[in-house]
């Protein structure tokens, strides 16, 4: 049970905020293999995370998990075929403490995938996945996952192996990046300030 008030009695902050944080695939890396969010945060603007630590919240933070959300884009071209690749072909598992909380595939916890492609003087296209809801995944009433202060959470993305072809549609190409964005959602409960 999260922790709604200090020990010397006072109540606790609570804000409606994301946690977050962004894994870059970068030019000619492949996806295939695991990687693990929430782990490798020190150095990361605030567009990539907002944690301060890895896989911990600070002391006296704790976080209610009220739904999940995986969100990522791609406006190149030359990209074209990694989201729908990586999205069919990934698994993300949330952990926190020992236990698996949730486990599916990327389809699941990123919504569908949108395509806008023109084919004017220079080839244009733009696709994400992530619904524009809040959260494709939602927890509800006794089904809400706590963080406790300290406790330690992780979000696990395994990509399978590709083919060669896939793989090499699924290959970020030279000067590009693909950047993965996933969020839990839910309540922060801090020190009052």
């Amino acid at each position: 049970m999260p922790i709604v008030r200090l020990p010397e009695g006072s109540l606790r902050d609570e804000i409606r905020q994301p946690i977050y944080d962004t894994i870059a695939i970068v030019a000619a890396e492949s996806p295939v293999g695991v990687r693990s969010f929430f782990s490798d945060v020190q150095g990361k603007s605030r567009a990539q995370s907002n944690l301060r630590q890895n896989n911990l919240l600070e002391t006296a933070v704790s976080f209610r998990i009220q739904g999940l959300c995986l969100d990522a884009q791609n406006y190149y071209a030359a990209n074209a075929g990694c989201l729908p690749v990586i999205m069919e072909n990934s698994a993300l598992k949330l952990t926190v403490g020992e236990k698996i909380y949730w486990q599916g595939p990327f389809t699941f916890v990123g919504g569908r995938l949108d395509v806008f492609a023109s084919q004017a003087a220079a080839p244009l296209v733009y696709q994400k996945f992530g619904v524009a809801a809040v959260q494709p995944i939602i927890l509800q009433g006794k089904h809400v996952v706590d963080l406790n202060p300290l406790q330690s959470f992780s979000g696990e993305w395994t990509c399978d192996t590709l083919t060669a072809a896939e793989l090499a549609l699924a290959t970020p190409a030279a000067d590009t990046a693909l950047k993965f964005v996933y969020s839990l959602k839910g309540l922060m409960r801090r020190p009052v300030q």
